[in-house]
């Protein structure tokens, strides 16, 4: 168990003494940090000074080792290939150049023809790879870590070409430097202890390392330095930490000496991480000891003081709060409340909040019961619940007895009981529409009407209305709502629709009649009265025929011109008969269907009213049984009607098309535009019509109008498969 709690008095008093110590110990880490990257860039700046240096010294010999081969290879002595004679000349040279172990002349063929230093026998060294690169590319050459023939010394040789007769081959001459000239770089770096002085060759082999030489020559270096070296060889030298060849991890300077192509050496020092930040760590650790000694006694007089001017007043008020907390509300500090400190305050205002409390809790229980005594005498069920509906309810009113038959402790203790007495055809709406309701409380709640069983499985009809109560905070709380019997209304609204739905079908069957007869009349009028028209003017122009023949009566013209004038009569009536016919049934409906009857109109119309009139048909044959045809030409036949008393307009486009199984016509002017109060207008008898026809087929109507823009007519008839009567 915890000494205390972080929540506790104690424990914050504590942490605002550690928080007055933070400062200290940021500024102590934030200095030492300072240091150890000042003393880095200081080690940085050293080694690299010390690692230029050395390389320095190794640059010197490689110069020098250069200039010496040139000169000898300018000796006649050399040249002529006598061995004697350059054998006794590099004698006398090699004891003033102590650092060579030889100095030699390897002719054309590879083999040994001068030495300073006696030797038995043929010495080949033609096959080594640094002496052909001097010999065909008559360039200076340095070679990697080499066994010296003559002495088995350990040397790396400087080589250079010496150019020969007109018949002759190439030959070189060398200079063996001895490895122990190294030490005197380590002697002049002065390099502190624990420190490292490597030297590798191209190849990583280690020409070089001190201390413990002897050891370590000859060896390969880890692969770490290889690769540092390798980057410091394209750049700047560089610093890195790593293992040296000991497993001891150094800060390493690296430098690249370039002394022929594809022959560099590679000049490293290290230095530990103790000889480099040890006076600085030191440093560090005495002041965080410091700061840390001066924490522990803050914190001491924390503990001891907290308790003896704090913890026990506070200890008091607290006790006296949980017995608040718990329901007692007569509790009070208490005084004395003279002192004029900060706890003597906070317990005045304690007692002070408590009896005001109480007595607000007396009143909140006065309003309750007002709250119930009005809430119990509306005749509908008020509840309150979570959001949601999630849970048991927290409030239910006794009507909840009287309208569905269940016990105010029946419905509050189970949670789905509401659930299972729902309508299992109503349930999934119901829940998806209160959740929506929760997820966006602040929409103000939700209105749903549902079916649900009362306890007696009665089937009623209720209304839910409900909203979401918020905190000050505006944060949700609960759902406040009331349940209203609606079944009556519900059984007054479904005769109402059976109602409408008989007068909706008396008023198709009536249009279908009314179609039907239209159909008879126009057909009785074309057969009847059209052929006896016909026949009567073939009769008048067979008299006409006649009288003409005969021309010994003086009143055969006036008989002449009485004919001409009843064929003129007969042939205005024949028109207007046709006229009538068309307008009550046109025949190129049922002859040659939907779209030619549509595109027919249109052409009409404009010829009639000048207004222009394109008809646009997608896709060009369209199969349409006759009940839809009729609704949507006597549709298409009011749109123009209307247009042509209100619209102004001087352009109408027609669009027919199949679209989504549905048969869609599209009728737009460029009219003065239809304005809303005219579509909603009782007295718009005729869009009111159209709309009947769409909607007793199953389809829509929708019509719309912008001022000066025109006016758009859209309907969308469902299509059928014809049926055969």
């Amino acid at each position: 168990m915890q000494l205390f709690p972080f929540s506790s008095l104690r424990s914050r008093l504590i942490l605002l003494i550690l928080l007055a110590v933070l400062p200290s110990l940021g500024m102590t880490l934030y200095t030492g940090l300072e240091e150890h990257q000042i003393q880095m860039a200081q080690v940085q700046e050293n080694t690299l000074r010390l690692t230029r240096l050395a390389a320095g010294d190794l640059v010197q010999v490689i110069e020098g080792a250069r200039q010496l081969l040139i000169g000898l290879a300018q000796l006649p002595e050399v040249g002529r290939g006598d061995s004697e004679v350059c054998g006794t000349l590099f004698s006398n040279l090699l004891r003033q150049y102590p650092y060579y172990l030889n100095l030699g002349v390897i002719d054309s063929a590879g083999n040994l023809s001068c030495s300073a230093l006696p030797f038995q026998g043929p010495v080949s060294m033609g096959s080594r790879v640094y002496v052909r690169g001097a010999i065909n590319t008559a360039s200076f050459t340095i070679s990697p870590y080499q066994i010296e023939k003559i002495t088995g010394e350990a040397t790396i040789n400087f080589v250079y070409p010496v150019l020969g007769g007109r018949d002759e081959g190439q030959s070189a001459v060398f200079a063996a430097l001895d490895l122990k000239w190294f030490k005197q770089i380590e002697l002049e770096a002065q390099l502190p202890k624990g420190a490292e002085l490597i030297v590798v060759d191209h190849n990583g082999t280690i020409l070089a390392r001190y201390p413990e030489p002897n050891q370590w020559v000859g060896q390969f270096v880890p692969a770490e330095l290889i690769v540092q070296a390798a980057i410091s060889r394209h750049g700047e030298p560089s610093l890195v930490e790593t293992r040296g060849v000991d497993g001891v991890r150094r800060l390493y300077g690296f430098s690249v000496v370039r002394g022929s192509p594809d022959s560099d050496i590679y000049v490293s020092i290290g230095i530990t991480k103790e000889a480099a930040f040890g006076s600085v760590n030191r440093m560090f650790v005495r002041n965080m000891v410091g700061v840390g000694l001066v924490g522990v006694l803050a914190l001491a007089a924390a503990w001891l003081g907290g308790n003896a001017f704090i913890l026990r007043r506070v200890s008091r008020l607290v006790n006296a709060t949980q017995k608040l907390a718990s329901g007692d509300l007569s509790v009070r500090i208490g005084p004395p409340y003279e002192k004029k400190d900060e706890l003597c305050v906070l317990g005045r205002s304690f007692d002070e909040m408590a009896e005001s409390l109480e007595q607000r809790t007396s009143q909140l229980h006065q309003a309750e019961v007002r709250y119930r005594t009005l809430v119990e005498q509306i005749p509908m069920i008020t509840y309150i619940a979570p959001l949601g509906r999630v849970g048991n309810p927290l409030y239910i009113s006794p009507q909840v007895k009287t309208i569905l038959g269940f016990s105010r402790e029946e419905w509050l203790t189970d949670s789905f009981l509401w659930l299972k007495q729902l309508h299992p055809e109503d349930r999934e709406r119901v829940l998806r529409d209160i959740s929506n309701s929760a997820v966006n409380h602040r929409g103000g709640g939700f209105c749903l009407e549902y079916r649900i069983y009362s306890k007696e499985q009665r089937l009623l009809w209720v209304r839910d209305e409900a909203v979401v109560v918020q905190n000050e905070d505006g944060q949700p709380q609960f759902l406040q709502g009331i349940l209203l019997d609606i079944t009556g209304r519900k059984s007054s609204e479904e005769q109402l629709r059976r109602s409408h739905e008989r007068l909706r079908d008396l008023a198709a069957h009536i249009e279908a009649a009314r179609e039907d007869e239209r159909t008879r009349i126009a057909r009785e009028i074309h057969d009847e009265l059209g052929q006896s028209l016909t026949g009567l003017k073939m009769d008048v122009a067979w008299v006409e025929k006649r009288l003409s023949a005969s021309r010994d009566s003086g009143a055969t013209p006036l008989l002449l011109d009485k004919i001409q004038s009843i064929k003129q009569i007969i042939a205005a009536t024949i028109q207007c008969v046709r006229k009538i016919t068309t307008e009550l049934r046109p025949g190129i409906l049922d002859d040659l269907g939907l779209l030619a009857a549509i595109e027919w109109q249109a052409m009409d119309f404009q010829n009639r009213m000048g207004i222009s009139c394109e008809f646009l048909a997608l896709p060009e044959s369209l199969e349409v049984d006759g009940k839809r045809s009729s609704s949507v030409f006597r549709i298409f036949q009011e749109i123009l009607t209307n247009i042509a008393r209100h619209a102004n307009a001087t352009r109408v486009f027609v669009c027919l098309k199949e679209e989504a199984g549905s048969l869609v016509l599209e009728v737009k002017d460029n009219g003065r535009g239809i304005t809303e109060r005219e579509v909603r207008g009782g007295k718009s008898f005729g869009i009111l019509g159209m709309r009947e026809r769409a909607l007793l087929l199953g389809g829509e109507f929708d019509i719309r109008g912008a001022q000066g823009q025109g006016t758009t007519v859209r309907v969308r008839i469902p299509l059928e498969a014809p049926t055969d009567n």
